[in-house]
């Protein structure tokens, strides 16, 4: 695409009558100004661009703007195009923009409107970030962002589980990523106008769970099931699980452990020795046999009857007398 001189002269007279500004900035800007609607002129989009672009951080014009959005339109760059136009409309004050541009800056729009690509997602979790091409999305308006606008970065979370990603026509790698999941990369490639879905999940690593002792052969119990002698390491679901560590002697170690997706929890079982029981002690079953003893002799002699009195015999007479 080519434009026409006219239109730059446009813009570097824009420039020239801008807000106040130190001389050296000026006259820099002019001259990176000059640059890029040479190389435009050129069709060296990407050059020109970068020139227009050095312009503007030196001198801020509506001019320059308009002129950085036509080389995005240009290098097929449509949403930062269509960002750019619409940021030289904000950025005009009085005449700044003329007429005719102004009205080309709206058929631009209009445009670019039709060669954007709508992609719906929907992603889980909804507090994973995404990122599109190297980039962060940028929020646009309420579920809405746009691909293609920010500097390269980590993504960021979404406003909500589902959205409107607005991309340009062609392939995007689309990049989520949470802690504890595993990354999940998909590329989609769209064409212009076009409006799809697309579903992004991340799957939830598992945690690793390594449980020692200080004690041989201890068993290590996970979830009421024997998972070996310590030390062992195993891959478990995130969340918590009871541990037990046994070993013949020792009491047993218990505990409830909460284990992170994707991190590694170590546990390690300090066993202390059983308390003899007195009931297992030789003197006390001698000791309480003697007292049992006792205890029934004297329960005995407590609750014996009275032994019964012999008749008194009454010799020849024939009669016996009783005890009352």
């Amino acid at each position: 695409m080519r434009l026409s001189t006219s239109a730059f002269l446009i813009g570097i007279a824009i420039a020239l009558t801008a807000a106040p500004a130190r001389a050296d900035d000026v006259e820099a800007a002019r001259d990176a100004f000059r640059q890029g609607a040479t190389l435009a002129k050129d069709t060296q989009w990407g050059a020109a661009l970068a020139a227009f672009e050095r312009s503007n951080k030196l001198r801020p014009s509506a001019g320059t703007t308009y002129n950085i959005a036509v080389c995005e339109r240009a290098l097929g760059q449509y949403v930062r195009a269509r960002k750019s136009f619409q940021r030289a409309l904000d950025e005009r004050k009085g005449d700044e923009l003329s007429e005719s541009t102004i009205a080309d800056i709206k058929r631009f729009t209009s445009e670019i409107d039709g060669l954007v690509a709508t992609i719906d997602v929907s992603l889980t979790p909804v507090d994973a970030a995404i990122a599109v091409d190297g980039q962060p999305l940028e929020v646009a308006s309420g579920t809405t962002l746009l691909a293609g606008t920010m500097p390269a970065g980590p993504g960021k979370p979404p406003p909500a589980g589902r959205f409107k990603v607005i991309a340009d026509p062609g392939a995007h790698v689309f990049v989520v990523a949470r802690e504890g999941f595993a990354d999940a990369v998909k590329t989609i490639t769209v064409r212009p106008g076009e409006k799809t879905k697309l579903d992004l999940t991340v799957e939830r690593l598992p945690a690793t769970l390594l449980v020692s002792a200080d004690k041989k052969d201890a068993v290590v119990t996970v979830d009421a099931l024997d998972v070996g002698v310590a030390p062992v390491e195993l891959s478990r679901p995130a969340g918590k699980h009871h541990v037990v560590v046994r070993s013949s002697g020792f009491v047993p170690y218990e505990i409830d452990a909460s284990l992170l997706p994707g991190q590694k929890t170590e546990l390690r079982a300090k066993l202390e020795p059983e308390k003899e029981s007195i009931l297992k002690r030789w003197w006390f079953w001698t000791g309480l046999g003697v007292v049992v003893a006792g205890a029934a002799i004297t329960t005995y002699a407590v609750t014996r009857p009275d032994p019964e009195r012999p008749p008194v015999d009454g010799g020849g007479l024939g009669w016996a007398a009783r005890a009352p």
